[in-house]
């Protein structure tokens, strides 16, 4: 009975893939681990990404006063095009208005108009709901503080290899997705933010960068 042959070796695409799953890890010399360029590259896409957090962050607390005088005019605008298109707001909105189809699109989309009437109540913007707004301001702009602070931490460490700082950035991606999906609680420059945070997380998994974190979790172990 012969004894089976060595397997080919695998060539091409899937080859590449391989070996970025199964990056190497450098020997233990007893020697610091030497950092790839490509974790350094991660660590400065991380770092720029938690900059532009805490930017959008101290600016927009900064503005909340004319953010609100934003908002105010857009309810008085919002109760004039209800009061013109389709009569008026909350229960003065006839239950068989049909959705306009031409006319004035702003502030409210003509796209459901008579509901969106419907859902207002007050003809103009009482103080108690200015406050309100202007309170949910100020929170989510120090929590973009906070994630800004946090990611830049994380992007810090992870030039020493710490495997805890691409768990925290995953939580980070999580909670950006939330705000942006949920909540609504995103722009440009936030979601570019997140970009570069996901960018700097995926090369950390890949080739020598993965390597490198996984070697200083063995050393890590080992002592």
């Amino acid at each position: 009975m012969t004894s089976p042959g060595p397997r080919p070796k695998k060539s091409g695409f899937l080859a590449n893939i391989q070996a970025a799953m199964a990056p190497p890890i450098p020997a233990d010399d007893g020697q610091p681990l030497r950092r790839p360029p490509s974790v350094t590259v991660a660590s400065v896409l991380v770092m720029v990404a938690a900059v532009m957090f805490m930017l959008i962050g101290v600016l927009s607390v900064s503005s909340t006063g004319s953010q609100a005088n934003s908002y105010r005019t857009f309810y008085s605008s919002a109760v004039k095009q209800c009061t013109d298109v389709v009569g008026g707001i909350g229960t003065a909105v006839p239950t068989t208005v049909a959705t306009p189809t031409a006319g004035v699109t702003t502030p409210l989309a003509l796209t459901a108009l008579p509901n969106s009437c419907r859902q207002i109540t007050a003809a103009t913007l009482s103080a108690g709901a200015l406050s309100s707004y202007k309170t949910t301001l100020v929170v989510f702009s120090v929590l973009l503080v906070v994630i800004g602070l946090v990611t830049g931490a994380c992007g810090w460490f992870m030039r020493e290899g710490r495997k805890w700082t691409r768990r925290v950035l995953i939580g980070v991606i999580l909670i950006q997705l939330v705000l942006a999906f949920l909540f609504q609680v995103s722009n440009m420059v936030t979601l570019l933010a997140t970009l570069l945070i996901v960018i700097g997380l995926s090369i950390t998994f890949l080739g020598k960068a993965s390597g490198y974190f996984m070697a200083v979790a063995l050393r890590k172990k080992q002592h």
